[in-house]
């Protein structure tokens, strides 16, 4: 059943390029809205974040038990497929990564700017505006979409296995509260109460400990679908690390499955310089391992399934 679940949505993920008509949180923020401006929160952290995250989560699983004490399995699929649709990372990733290739490779700074916004967290957008020269540029965007993969399929999908919908519905709710108290921050909004500014800190920590587990998973992964004695020395050397951000620890394991890659092995044309076509392989070359990637966790997804019963 989890198998069918996964296929179905990501097909529809293939058809949409996103999540589709199915990602929209405005429902989410209001709630979250809600719960911070309410009087109960005052001066109580931690306890407005877990409510924001967890009530969801729980109406979820509450929902999804409905659905298979009445219609079985069929009610299950009905429920599960949406949710986890849900559940994967907003916007087209793919078409954004092309957009800023076609910017990249004609030497355009400032479109290549603009078409990686969607990859970018505020912190990002922010240094990429400063940024005046397109080699200073690329090493944040890799940086950035590497991390934008993980969080919008692969973190989801882990927790999807391992603690059903109500896990994969959590993860997402984590990143949409994390990402949203980020940009109030930033934007020091004054209707941002004193729990939900101290609870910033309290959702981004929470964040990272729930992408533990999964970001070593994948670095797993990438060792065995890319150069395994460069990305498993990343890995072993982060195992137990418990102080770098996720989305270094990526960019770690993700340099070490490329290995030694090259120029030649970018797709771009003659007329492209040395230095952006290396660029544009790095790139090319990540978006092949994250393909061989889920391909990985697919097929170990379909022998489990066929061996357990």
């Amino acid at each position: 059943m989890a198998l069918l679940i996964v296929l179905l949505a990501l097909g529809l993920v293939q058809v949409w390029g996103s999540g589709g008509p199915l990602h929209r949180d405005g429902w989410f923020y209001q709630w979250q809205d809600f719960v911070y401006r309410s009087g109960l929160m005052r001066e109580r952290q931690g306890i407005g974040f877990g409510l924001v995250v967890l009530i969801p989560v729980l109406g979820a699983a509450v929902l999804l038990a409905l659905a298979d004490s009445i219609f079985g399995w069929l009610g299950v699929l009905l429920v599960s497929v949406p949710v986890l649709l849900y559940s994967f990372g907003r916007g087209n990733f793919n078409e954004a990564l092309s957009a800023y290739l076609r910017a990249w490779y004609q030497g355009d700074l400032e479109g290549a700017r603009v078409a990686a916004e969607p990859l970018l967290d505020v912190a990002d957008m922010e240094r990429a505006q400063s940024i005046k020269d397109a080699q200073e540029l690329h090493p944040l965007v890799f940086r950035a979409a590497a991390y934008r993969a993980f969080e919008r399929l692969f973190a989801v999908l882990f927790w999807f296995l391992l603690l059903g919908i109500p896990g994969a519905m959590l993860y997402r709710l984590s990143h949409l509260a994390r990402e949203r108290l980020a940009k109030q921050g930033q934007a020091q909004e004054e209707s941002l109460s004193a729990a939900a500014d101290a609870d910033k800190f309290l959702a981004a920590r929470w964040l990272w400990l729930i992408e533990w587990l999964p970001v070593r998973a994948m670095g797993f992964t990438l060792a065995i679908v890319g150069n395994f004695a460069g990305c498993y020395r990343a890995w072993r050397d982060h195992l137990t690390c418990k102080q770098t951000a996720t989305e270094d620890v990526l960019e770690y394991y993700l340099e070490g499955a490329l290995g030694g890659i090259d120029s030649s092995e970018c797709s771009a044309g003659v007329a492209v310089s040395e230095g952006q076509r290396l660029c544009g392989a790095e790139i090319e070359g990540m978006q092949a391992l994250l393909s061989r990637a889920l391909l990985m966790w697919i097929t170990l997804m379909a022998l489990y399934g066929l061996f357990s019963n």
